[in-house]
C-alpha cells in the first residue's frame, strides 16, 4: 500500500513538472513539405533582432471560424522564444477602441513593437513577414542619394534604381535624392548615403561634406562609373586597375558578354546568411586599396580566379596580357571597410560598379539580395533578413545537347507517332 501511494505521489509530481516545463519550453515539428508550418528566414531574423516585446492584435468580430484562422495563421510566430503576445478585439462591440487604433476594414491586423506599429489590412505570411522585417529595423531608415553629376537616379530607365528603392522601401526603408551643391550639409537623420555612380567628379565642397558625414558615424555606399579614385578626407584611398574587369565564370551563367564579373563567394561578416548563388557585376571595375587611413578591411566581393582587368577592345577574342598590368583574378570588384574613431563606428562599401543595382541588372543572379544585404549591413540591422530573388531553374545544356533535343522534339517526336499510328492500323487491319 504505501509503495503505491509513493508511486502515484511521484508519478503526479513528475506530470506535474512535465507540465511547468512545457510552458516553459515549446518543441514543434514540421513535417510538410513546404515547410509551411514554420516561420520563414525573414521572419525568424526579424524576430530574433525586435528589441521590444511584440504584441499582435487582430480586430475580428466574435466569429469562431475566422478568429481559429488567424491563430492557426499566427500559430509559428506565436511559438517564438520571443513570447509574442495575441489578442482579438472587436470592432462590432467596441467601435470606439476600433476607431482609436485606426481600423479600416475587419480582419485587419496590428503588429506592435514599442512605438513601431505596422498595419496588416490583409493578413498573409508575406505580409506578416514584412511588417516585422520593418519593425526590426534599427535606427533611421532614410537612404539619401546623391545627385546632379550624372548619378543613377530612382526612375524606371534601364540605367535607373527604381526596382532597387522599391525593393528597399518594402523593407522600410525610405528614400530621398540630395543635390550637394545646394546644401552645406547631408541631414542627420540619414541612414546610409547612396552615392550610385557620378559621371563628374565632385567638388571640395561635396568631398568635405561627405567626409563629414562619414566622420560622424554616418555609413557610405558608393559605386563606382569611372576609374576615378574614391577618397576621404582624413580617411581611406580607394583606387582601381585599368580597364574593365572580365570573367570567363560568365559563360557558365548563359551571359555572352565576358564584362560580368561573377561573384559567388561571399563574406559574412556582412551577410548573416550569404545568397545561394552568383552575383553579377557588369562593367565592374578592379578595387585597390591606396591607403587605409587607418580604416580595416572588413570583407571583400572577389570575381572569379578566371577573371582579370581587361584594358583592351572587348569585341572579338580576348586574353590577358601581364604587360598592360591585367593581373589575374580573383580581383576585388567591392570593398567594405571599417574603423572605431572616438567610440563612433564608421562604414564604408565601394562597389566597382554602379550597374550592379540597376534596373535591368538587380534581377541578374543575386544581386537583389546581395544589394539589401550589403543596405542592411551599412545600417547595423545585419540580423535583419534580406529580401530573396525568387530561384531560377538554372538547366545547363552543352551546344550539342540542345541540338540533339531540338532535333527530337522538332523531328523524332512528330516521326514516332506517325510510326506508332501507322503500325496501330496495320494492325487493325489484320485483326
Amino acid at each position: 500500500m504505501v509503495r503505491r501511494l509513493l508511486f502515484l505521489g511521484l508519478l503526479g509530481a513528475c506530470l506535474l513538472l512535465a507540465a511547468r516545463v512545457s510552458e516553459q519550453y515549446t518543441w514543434q515539428l514540421d513535417v510538410s513539405g513546404q515547410r509551411i508550418h514554420s516561420l520563414s528566414t525573414t521572419a525568424q531574423d526579424a524576430l530574433d533582432a525586435l528589441q521590444a516585446p511584440l504584441e499582435i492584435t487582430a480586430f475580428i468580430p466574435d466569429y469562431p471560424v475566422q478568429r481559429a484562422q488567424i491563430e492557426q495563421l499566427l500559430a509559428p510566430y506565436l511559438a517564438h522564444p520571443g513570447r509574442p503576445t495575441l489578442r482579438f478585439i472587436d470592432p462590432v462591440e467596441q467601435p470606439a477602441l476600433a476607431r482609436e487604433h485606426g481600423v479600416t476594414r475587419h480582419g485587419e491586423l496590428q503588429l506592435q513593437a514599442g512605438p513601431r506599429r505596422e498595419v496588416i489590412p490583409v493578413p498573409g505570411t508575406a505580409a506578416i513577414d514584412l511588417a516585422l522585417n520593418r519593425l526590426a529595423l534599427r535606427g533611421e531608415r532614410w537612404i539619401v542619394t546623391l545627385k546632379g553629376h550624372g548619378e543613377a537616379e530612382p526612375n524606371e530607365t534601364p540605367g535607373g534604381l527604381a526596382r532597387f528603392v522599391s525593393h528597399a522601401e518594402v523593407l522600410g526603408y525610405r528614400f530621398v535624392a540630395v543635390d550637394p551643391r545646394n546644401t552645406t550639409g547631408l541631414p542627420d537623420n540619414t541612414a546610409v548615403l547612396l552615392i550610385a555612380g557620378p559621371e563628374q567628379g565632385y567638388s571640395a565642397q561635396t568631398l568635405a561634406q561627405i567626409g563629414r558625414f562619414a566622420a560622424r558615424g554616418g555609413p557610405v555606399m558608393w559605386l563606382l562609373d569611372r576609374a576615378d579614385p574614391v577618397t576621404f578626407p582624413d580617411g581611406p584611398r580607394v583606387g582601381t586597375l585599368p580597364g574593365i574587369v572580365v570573367d570567363a565564370a560568365a559563360a557558365q551563367y548563359g551571359l555572352d558578354s565576358p564584362d560580368n564579373a561573377v561573384v559567388n563567394d561571399y563574406p559574412k561578416a556582412l551577410l548573416r546568411r550569404p545568397p545561394e548563388g552568383a552575383s553579377v557585376l557588369k562593367q565592374a571595375r578592379a578595387l585597390t586599396l591606396a591607403d587605409s587611413g587607418g580604416w580595416t578591411v572588413v570583407g571583400r566581393l572577389d570575381s572569379s580566379p578566371r577573371s582579370w582587368n581587361e584594358t583592351g577592345d572587348l569585341h572579338g577574342r580576348i586574353g590577358r596580357n601581364p604587360d598592360l598590368g591585367e593581373q589575374v583574378g580573383p580581383v576585388s570588384v567591392g570593398l567594405a571597410l571599417q574603423r572605431e574613431d572616438d567610440g563612433i563606428e564608421q562604414r564604408l562599401l565601394v562597389i566597382g560598379s554602379r550597374h550592379f543595382i540597376t534596373n535591368d541588372q538587380i534581377g541578374q543572379g543575386q544581386n537583389l539580395t546581395l544589394a539589401l544585404g550589403l543596405l542592411n549591413w551599412l545600417s547595423d540591422n545585419a540580423l535583419v533578413a534580406a529580401d530573396s530573388a525568387a530561384p531560377d531553374l538554372d538547366i545547363r545544356w552543352s551546344a550539342r545537347m540542345a541540338g540533339v533535343l531540338a532535333l527530337g522534339l522538332m523531328a523524332g517526336l512528330p516521326a514516332s507517332y506517325l510510326a506508332f499510328g501507322l503500325w496501330l492500323r496495320a494492325r487493325r487491319r489484320r485483326a
